[in-house]
């Protein structure tokens, strides 16, 4: 049997406490920032001028694919440059929707960590597991009680995606 003082029993307690606190955070961090993203559309000012902003072509979206972009503005109306996501939903998702592509708030309505599209599943927060439909933007799974504020899209004859507001 090894003895080990009270205090050494302590500091071994504290410090695997911060290593598993350091790993707890730093998981998500690390996958966020080598996950594979793209950002298009211009936004600077934040002015409600800015509006309808083109996000996309359709050609740019493979069909279960997501494009990350900017509103110029946050759903409550505020300025600010907003993270969002363009979704080119799977066949059978779109034809549940009516519709070949959905945007949505890119912030997690639990603690504001930035969600992505699962490819062949949801809507995912990588922090705490949320699930979110990609059809809806409403919560599934995990520990979200809002669903995600969704942009209303507008596409022209050249298949040019358009962010037309907040709905």
């Amino acid at each position: 049997m090894v003895d080990v003082s009270r205090r050494d029993f302590i500091k071994g307690g504290l410090v695997a406490s911060i290593a598993l606190a350091a790993a707890a955070a730093g998981a998500p961090l690390v996958q966020y920032l080598t996950s594979e993203r793209v950002v298009v559309g211009k936004v600077s000012g934040g002015e409600k001028s800015k509006l309808p902003m083109k996000i996309a072509n359709k050609q740019d979206l493979q069909p279960d694919s997501q494009i990350q972009f900017t509103m110029p503005l946050n759903p409550d109306g505020s300025r600010g440059q907003h993270p969002s996501i363009l979704i080119r939903l799977r066949p059978e998702l779109a034809q549940k929707a009516g519709t070949e592509f959905k945007a949505f708030s890119a912030i997690c309505t639990h603690l504001g960590c930035i969600v992505h599209l699962e490819p062949g599943d949801d809507i995912y927060c990588p922090c705490h597991a949320g699930y979110f439909d990609p059809v809806t933007g409403d919560v599934l799974a995990g520990p979200p009680k809002k669903p995600l504020p969704e942009i209303e899209l507008k596409i022209d004859e050249n298949g040019d995606i358009y962010a037309v507001g907040w709905k």
